[in-house]
């Protein structure tokens, strides 16, 4: 049996150069509201989401999309997540553990 163990995505992190006029855009044409601010980043909110924001926008020299964030049941099913990428020959930055930025995680 295969058990999906992402269950939904979460946020995605987008690094821009002109970041005042990505986060009007994103306020403004997306409809987005601001969540948090902290030193150059924000965290945009979508009105009835789940997620606590949907946009993690930071200001940056080159734009890039910066990650993709899912979500999963539980934290087990992140362990085991988190095992099979090393066992398929994945680095991981980190191991799994708690997030301390706005949504947690």
């Amino acid at each position: 049996m295969n058990t999906r163990l992402l269950t939904r995505p979460r946020h995605v992190g987008l690094a821009v150069p002109d970041y005042d006029k990505q986060l009007d855009f994103y306020a403004g044409v997306w409809d987005l509201t601001k969540a948090a601010e902290d030193s150059g980043i924000a965290f945009l909110a979508a009105e009835g989401s789940p997620e606590q924001y949907v946009v993690r926008l930071r200001e940056a020299e080159e734009k890039r999309l910066d990650l993709v964030s899912y979500g999963a049941a539980d934290p087990a099913d992140v362990d085991t997540l988190a095992e099979r990428l090393l066992a398929g020959g994945v680095q991981l930055i980190s191991r799994p553990g708690p997030v301390d930025t706005p949504g947690g995680g």
